[in-house]
């Protein structure tokens, strides 16, 4: 199997990705394909191969089909384990618990004051409480292209979230603990140390080198090397795992044989997977180095691509849902595209041509995966990974570990090398600020559908194959697949309307025929109430951050041609200002005396900061784009209207076979002005105004405007308890089917010229 043990990670890599998946049209042409290509390339490996499949279908149809709870639904009373760390933001404490039936649970704590908080940060992992509480269910991805929480906790074998009614350390022991959870103790040590002795700006770097921790990390930090392409340099992988196993190797083998070295070696690694934790990265790494240095104890070799082969397939088998995660993804990607491409390298001896290769391919084989998970890549990743990958590699995760060796003799010693780390990482993480924010050079090109996928799979294979012979022009099917994702928008006839699920708040997303133009009525927003110091977290929930711009940029969305405001409430434009920095804006559009609101003149000044147009609309105005022609029907700037409410902007549209009313907040007093200046007025869908708040959608005004359908952007279990029961009412005594975000999540509607489809995100 020497040298072929890539074919059989491939075929586990099948196995498993099938056997999860509901079964797709791509599924039979990717097995058919490979089978026959080993039926007529590697015939010899054709039934280990067939036999891997198979073993990983079943194992991963075996494991999903036990992945399930035994708790029942409605314990109440309830004595955990703490098995990882307790972390505490603001008024918020999590933790990952053990139940007395050994199944994991999340554990979350709205704490309820500041003395609690001071109290409970001492609890810690091996503690054992007893409390009172219930269990509830995580929630499903509620947006189209958004992250699933409660997938990636089950994927850790999790399956509720348990919240207890009050938590104190009388309620809680401790406890011995496993060798396990005294490594994870040390790493929370370690952590806690770098805290104390980097400033805040840095100390997120250093542990995320040290340790793999982001978690104190900036958001906007993150969020900028995300978008340059430069995250990997905070992920643990080959690199960090190869220098300071050769360095240790190097300097033990001063002292003791090369296979003593070795063997000590193999024994520390495992600990050293634990210790920074364990992520696909580094678990692929410390397996490598592990296959390597068994085979130097035993004075043997193994080739580079046989050993990321064989840690792929050990992976799956220890943990098949690791596949499915985008760091997994990307490590093995990377790392199979520079061991396939060595013969490509050694083709040059400039050092700097090597780099060049080694960024270039690296950046080219993760394309498809980048834009699958992240919508996006900067055309600035190239150069700056020339320029970061040095400086990471030779300069700050070097002094990185010498600071740590250092300050664990010395603190007076490691004292020096803090402010020189702290100089270096603050220029670099300025210039990552400045570059994001400014000049990103972002391209925006959205999820790619599977058959893209298989696109750039071919076209990427085929270039890297025509490089070898030193033919270049081969990437030129690279640029034409990424030209056509980037156009297939413009080509698609049907047209689209998406009630996001901002939570209490509205935005809508509208996408006419072959892309003719793009709006985004309100944004969200979340309506913040006074916190004390003590209250505020370091990661807020934010609806434009979390929702709306990844909804924006999983659709390919690199410009909204407008941008309409309804009215001034936070619930509905709090997310603005954040979309407009994020993604370019031709026109914002508000009502008519809008820029007297505060909040609205506000976001007026942001446009004009981007240089986007704004326009104030009114009773009468229109635009057409395509075949699609707006109409607003409100504000009327010749009434007096008091509540802000009812100055929001009410748009009609007929979008395919249905017409459209949206209404904003719009309450009675507004209806009926609405009604008196169009009394003929009807439309298919009627957006509920006010999230169905019992001032809003009166008897007169439904009996005029008589819909089919109303759809009712609401949050779950909202405070204002909207929709009200009074709306519900009339609508169904109607007979007008009703669809709502609280209980069905995003809601789209699809259309072409004759017809239309709506799906929800929640069935």
């Amino acid at each position: 199997m020497k040298g072929n043990i890539v074919y059989v990670a491939i075929a586990a890599i099948i196995g498993v990705a099938v056997g999860y998946q509901p079964f797709h049209a791509l599924h039979a042409i990717v097995i058919t394909g490979y089978f026959f290509f080993l039926f007529l390339r590697k015939r010899a490996l054709l039934f280990s191969c067939l036999l891997t499949t198979s073993i990983f279908f079943l194992y991963i149809n075996w494991v999903d089909r036990h992945n399930t709870t035994i708790l029942p639904p409605d314990k109440t009373d309830f004595t955990v384990r703490f098995t990882t760390p307790v972390v505490i933001d603001g008024d918020r404490l999590k933790a990952v618990v053990r139940t007395k039936e050994k199944e994991d649970v999340q554990l979350v704590y709205r704490l309820k004051s500041e003395q609690e908080q001071t109290e409970l940060s001492r609890l810690a992992i091996g503690m054992v409480c007893s409390f009172k509480g219930a269990l509830e269910s995580p929630e499903p991805s509620r947006n189209f292209a958004a992250f699933s929480f409660r997938e990636y906790l089950r994927f850790q074998y999790i399956h509720w979230f348990v919240r207890p009614q009050s938590l104190s350390l009388q309620q809680c022991h401790a406890t011995s603990l496993t060798s396990y959870e005294k490594l994870l103790t040390l790493r929370q040590q370690g952590l806690r140390e770098i805290a104390a002795s980097f400033p805040t700006s840095s100390a997120g770097i250093v542990q995320a080198l040290v340790y793999g921790e982001r978690a104190e990390m900036d958001d906007s930090l993150l969020a900028g090397y995300q978008k340059l392409g430069l995250v990997h340099l905070l992920a643990i992988s080959g690199s960090h795992v190869t220098l300071l196993v050769g360095a240790c190797f190097y300097a033990l083998i001063r002292f003791i044989t090369r296979e003593t070295a070795a063997l000590l070696l193999l024994v520390v690694l495992p600990f050293y997977m634990v210790m920074t934790g364990a992520s696909p990265s580094v678990m692929r790494a410390v397996i490598i180095a592990m296959l390597f240095l068994a085979l130097r104890y035993k004075k043997s070799a193994i080739p580079p691509l046989d050993a990321i082969s064989a840690a792929c397939i050990v992976m799956l088998a220890l943990h098949p849902y690791s596949l499915f995660q985008a760091g997994f993804q990307l490590s093995f990607i990377v790392s199979f595209a520079l061991v396939l491409s060595i013969p490509i390298m050694e083709q040059y001896s400039s050092a700097f041509v090597r780099l060049f290769l080694t960024t270039f391919i690296a950046q080219i084989s993760a394309l498809p995966f980048l834009l699958y998970h992240f919508f996006e890549f900067s055309l600035l990743s190239i150069p700056l990974n020339l320029l970061f990958v040095p400086l990471y590699s030779f300069v700050i995760l070097p002094l990185a570990f010498v600071w740590l060796g250092v300050h664990s003799l010395s603190e007076v010693a490691g004292a020096f090398l803090v402010h020189l780390l702290e100089w270096i990482i603050e220029v670099t993480n300025e210039w990552v600020h400045f570059l994001a924010e400014s000049y990103s050079l972002s391209v925006v090109l959205g999820r790619p559908s599977p058959y893209l996928l298989v696109c750039y799979g071919a076209a990427i294979l085929w270039a890297f194959r025509r490089m070898e012979q030193r033919r270049y022009r081969a990437f030129v099917y690279v640029f034409a697949v990424i030209m056509l994702h980037a156009f297939l928008p413009y080509m698609n006839r049907h047209g689209e309307v998406v009630l996001l699920d901002v939570g209490q708040g509205d935005s809508i997303y509208i996408e006419l025929p072959y892309r003719k133009g793009v709006y985004l009525i309100d944004t969200g927003g979340t309506v913040s109430f006074p916190k004390q110091p003590w209250q505020k977290r370091n990661n807020e929930w934010d609806v434009g951050k979390n929702v709306v711009i990844p909804f924006l940029k999983a659709k390919g969305v690199r410009e909204l041609t407008r941008l309409i405001i309804t009215h001034g409430d936070a619930d509905h434009m709090g997310a603005a200002a954040e979309v407009i920095r994020h993604i370019r804006v031709k026109e914002l559009m508000i009502g008519k005396g809008g820029a007297n609101q505060p909040l609205q003149a506000a976001l007026i000044q942001v446009a004009k900061e981007k240089h986007v147009s704004v326009v104030e609309v009114k009773k009468g105005d229109r635009w057409q784009d395509g075949e699609t022609v707006f109409y607003v029907l409100h504000p009327d700037p010749s009434l007096s209207e008091t509540a802000d409410n009812n100055r929001s902007v009410v748009l009609y549209a007929k979008l395919g076979p249905l017409s459209w009313l949206f209404t904003g907040d719009l309450e009675k007093e507004g209806e009926q002005q609405v009604l008196a200046a169009f009394p003929r007025l009807h439309a298919d869908v009627l957006k509920v105004g006010h999230h169905g708040s019992e001032t809003s959608t009166s008897e007169p005004f439904l009996q005029v405007i008589t819909p089919k359908l109303a759809v009712i952007s609401v949050g779950k279990n909202n405070r204002y308890h909207h929709p009200h029961q009074e709306v519900i009412d009339r609508l169904k005594a109607q007979h007008i089917y009703i669809l709502r975000t609280d209980e069905h999540g995003a809601i789209q509607y699809r259309y072409t010229k004759k017809e239309g489809t709506f799906t929800v995100m929640v069935p």
